[in-house]
């Protein structure tokens, strides 16, 4: 329980350490001071505490997937295999590698170049197709979390990864047409190539 404790301590710290960039340090302490109720580091807790920060300091929507890839840095950096969700019989594992970073990030990229309208009908789409995809099961994989603004747990195997690229690429064609659907995978791993290896982000495709 004290290891609990003192994990969310260093969580917490860690990100307000990351909303110090955006907020007074009396605002920054206000968040501290509220997160520090919660008993363990999870998911859930992250996804809670942007909610918590953007909701009280409207100013900060603009950089929110700045902050959100701060907090889960911070969430990461915590050396934890797993994290504990609120069900005390599942676990939810913390993606840490590149290949598995540099996913999210195209992803994110892929959807900030959508109108809302197609981006909803891209993740419902690719949602269903992964969810009838052979290769993917026994991995619970929730493609409409990408819509909250959330990033779903994702298996860490560059094989896999690279199924979902490719699924997502068959079901961007699908919405908007080829032409436009490589112009936009194209501009995403430029992105996720600012942040992550060229060679880790070219096996994604």
């Amino acid at each position: 329980m004290n290891i609990d404790t003192q994990s969310v301590d260093q969580t917490v710290s860690a990100m307000a350490e990351v909303l110090s960039e955006y907020l007074h340090p009396e605002e920054v302490r206000l968040l501290k001071r509220q997160w520090q109720q919660y008993s363990t580091v999870s998911v859930k807790m992250m996804q809670q505490c942007i909610l918590d920060a953007t909701r009280r300091y409207p100013e900060l929507q603009g950089h929110k997937s700045e902050i959100r890839k701060g907090f889960w840095a911070t969430l990461q950096a915590d050396n934890q295999p797993s994290v504990e969700s609120d069900s005390h019989s599942e676990a939810v594992t913390v993606p840490i590698s590149e290949p598995v970073l540099a996913f999210y990030t195209v992803i994110e990229a892929l959807r900030s170049q959508l109108t809302a309208a197609d981006s909803r009908r891209f993740f419902h789409s690719m949602h269903q197709t992964v969810s009838q995809e052979r290769t993917f099961k026994g991995h619970h994989i929730n493609i409409n979390q990408f819509l909250e603004g959330n990033r779903p747990p994702v298996p860490d195997n560059e094989h896999l990864l690279n199924n979902l690229m490719q699924l997502a690429y068959v079901c961007l064609c699908d919405i908007i047409g080829p032409v436009e659907a490589d112009e936009i995978l194209f501009q995403a791993a430029q992105t996720a190539k600012q942040s992550y290896p060229k060679a880790v982000v070219e096996k994604l495709f």
